[in-house]
């Protein structure tokens, strides 16, 4: 080696030592964020995170778009890996809400709006979303929340032997005490102290994740030249004041990071279009007055997937390719056009349809074109309501859904001599037919409904639903979809 050579070594060697010593320098230049006083373990905040996001999830629109939901998990995902705090498990979703807002729920759970994702100018300024809601999951501040709450209406001497034992058993008590679960004040309306927290957390997960401080600055920014009717929810549950701004740039001076924003915007410019071929999206209040635009039961066709205006003639023909879907339960398998679209409702739920099939119309979300897959838990195992009592027959079963259907579309109307018993999967199956003019969307529908039978008398079941002027069309899709289907009957329903 010649000394030129030798002499490069030594100071690539003395380079890298530096760094080596300015490193624990540079991460612990930072604001030390000490957790509240909690009575719920961290096992407590998952499951009454999961608790509350059902509930959350029975009253809001949910985006089931993939490519959106892929975006935003994406970015969630690449920030949750640095949260610290408890090692729980982050789930990102969309409201189909215009205002923009965002909140999270204790053990992951965390609920972006799609006004966020529609007025951001970049991936950093969704990131800056994200991060702070991830802040308050890791810090724990919705349980911590309903300590202090707790704490402050029982009294220090109460309090004292509980802090002593387990708290799982008592965690229920606590919440009961406080005002219960769900979307209340302990979980989404904090102190100014505790969006504090959460800015500056989340200035330093944005910047151990290789994005910017100035990010979650400049969608504070973003907001003042947003129209006030879509701002309004974001700036009374996340106030962003002049010394709070400064208490972010003042961290990100100490974190020694880039003060250039992320500036990553052509796949923030794709889902936005997306997104606007959905339709318009409501406001915050117009879905607390007029419910989430899905069902409430299991069996409607109206899905919680946020498409745009209802136009039947703008559908592209279903294509002669297949594609297979399995539900995440693993509880059955079926072949769809390969152009139609999948949107997963939890583990089993599915909504298979073509672009433009499902659509807004008059406040509702609509299926126009497409078919549903669920599972059906008949007479909600009330055996008391099968004529003379006794088990439930898949007969039984399939007229209790037909029921359901009708209760919330009373428009449908079973068409006579359609209902027929054929093999499906190995084992006996039923169909029946229903028709109606659909008063939301002024189109006369034919909705068929295709049932099977598991091991606990629960069904699975496939709603193919058309125009009816269209119905001979897709005849052929519909069988092919029926034959396809591959279902594990031996088992239980899986949720």
């Amino acid at each position: 080696m010649s000394e030129h050579e030798d002499g490069n070594v030594t100071a690539r060697r003395a380079a890298a030592l530096m760094l080596a010593l300015l490193l624990p320098i540079v991460a612990s230049a930072q604001t030390k964020i000490k957790p509240g006083f909690n009575l719920f373990s961290a096992q407590d905040d998952v499951q009454i995170g999961a608790q509350s996001a059902a509930q959350a999830e029975q009253q809001l629109p949910i985006l089931r778009d993939a490519q959106v939901q892929a975006y935003v998990n994406r970015i969630g995902q690449r920030l949750a890996a640095n949260s610290g705090g408890p090692n729980f498990n982050y789930q990102f979703k969309v409201v189909n809400a215009s205002d923009i807002n965002a909140f999270a729920l204790p053990g992951g759970y965390i609920y972006v709006n799609r006004g966020v994702i529609d007025q951001a100018h970049n991936e950093g300024e969704v990131a800056g979303v994200l991060a702070h809601e991830i802040s308050h999951v890791a810090l724990r501040h919705g349980t911590h929340q309903a300590s202090k709450a707790y704490a402050a209406q029982m009294g220090i001497s109460i309090l004292g032997g509980i802090l002593g034992g387990h708290i799982g058993q008592g965690a229920a008590q606590i919440l009961n005490t406080v005002g219960g679960l769900g979307l209340n004040a302990l979980f989404l309306k904090y102190s100014r102290e505790i969006e504090t927290q959460a800015d500056v957390r989340g200035s330093q997960i944005l910047a151990a994740s290789g994005y910017s401080p100035v990010d979650m600055i400049n969608f504070f920014k973003t907001l003042e030249s947003v129209d006030q009717s879509k701002k309004t929810s974001w700036l009374a549950d996340h106030p962003a004041p002049p010394d709070r701004i400064a208490r972010i740039q003042k961290e990100a001076n100490m974190l020694h990071v880039a003060q250039t924003p992320t500036t990553n915007a052509a796949e923030l410019h794709s889902i936005q279009a997306r997104m606007g071929g959905y339709g318009n999206a409501p406001t915050t209040e117009q879905i607390m007055r007029n419910g989430p635009m899905t069902s409430a039961t299991t069996s409607s066709r109206s899905r919680a997937v946020q498409p745009g205006s209802v136009n039947i003639g703008s559908i592209a023909p279903p294509a002669s390719s297949m594609r297979s879907y399995t539900s995440r339960s693993g509880l059955y398998r079926v072949n769809y056009p390969s152009n139609w679209q999948v949107y997963e409702e939890g583990a089993t739920g599915v909504t298979i349809a073509p672009q433009g099939g499902i659509g807004n119309a008059n406040g509702r979300t609509e299926v126009v074109y497409g078919a549903v897959i669920n599972h059906y838990d008949p007479f909600n195992n009330n055996s008391s309501n099968l004529r003379g009592g006794g088990n439930a027959t898949l007969d039984d079963a399939t007229n209790d859904l037909l029921a359901q259907i009708q209760r919330g579309s009373p428009y449908l109307q079973e068409v006579r001599g359609t209902e027929q018993r054929f093999r499906m999967n190995g084992g006996t199956a039923l169909a029946a037919t229903l028709r109606g003019n659909n008063p939301t969307t002024g189109v006369t529908e034919r909705v068929t409904v295709v049932t099977r039978q598991l091991s606990d008398e629960h069904l699975v079941y496939l709603l193919f639903i058309t125009p009816d002027r269209d119905a001979q069309n897709y005849n052929g899709v519909m069988q092919a979809m029926v034959n396809s289907m591959q279902i594990d009957t031996s088992r239980p329903h899986a949720e």
